[in-house]
C-alpha cells in the first residue's frame, strides 16, 4: 500500500527544473534551452559581453534561486533558475568571470529570506 501511495505521489509531483531546462555556456556565450513542459520564451541566448548587471533572487527554502541578467541589447532581463541543469555551474562561471564579486555572491547564497542581491548596485 505504501509503495502504491509513493508511486501515486511521485506521478503528481512537479518535475525538477533540471528535467525541464538546461543552461549551457562556452567562452563566447550562454544558451538556456527548454527540455520539456515549459513555454518557448524560456529559450534564451546571449553573449557574456552583453551582461551589464547581475541580480540573484533567493527563492527561500521551497523555490529555486533565480539569476536575472540585464543585457545591453534587451529591455527584459535574461532569467536563469539555478536549479536548471547546469544552473549552478553557470552561476559559478558568472562569479569566476567577475560579473558577481565574491563579497556579493557570498551574501546572496547565504540569504534565505527571499532577498535580491545585485551587482553593480543600482546607484552606480
Amino acid at each position: 500500500m505504501l509503495k502504491r501511495l509513493q508511486a501515486w505521489w511521485q506521478s503528481r509531483a512537479r518535475k525538477p527544473l533540471g528535467d525541464l531546462l538546461v543552461v549551457e555556456f562556452d567562452d563566447a556565450g550562454v544558451r538556456v534551452r527548454v527540455l520539456a513542459d515549459l513555454d518557448a520564451e524560456w529559450n534564451q541566448t546571449f553573449h557574456w559581453s552583453d551582461i551589464t548587471r547581475v541580480c540573484f533572487k533567493d527563492g527561500g527554502m521551497l523555490s529555486s534561486d533565480v539569476v536575472y541578467l540585464s543585457l545591453n541589447d534587451r529591455q527584459k532581463p535574461a532569467v536563469v533558475p539555478t536549479e536548471a541543469r547546469g544552473g549552478h555551474e553557470f552561476f559559478g562561471a558568472l562569479c569566476d568571470r567577475g560579473y558577481f564579486p565574491e563579497k556579493v555572491w557570498r551574501r546572496a547564497v547565504g540569504d534565505t529570506s527571499g532577498g535580491l542581491h545585485c551587482w553593480p548596485p543600482a546607484d552606480r
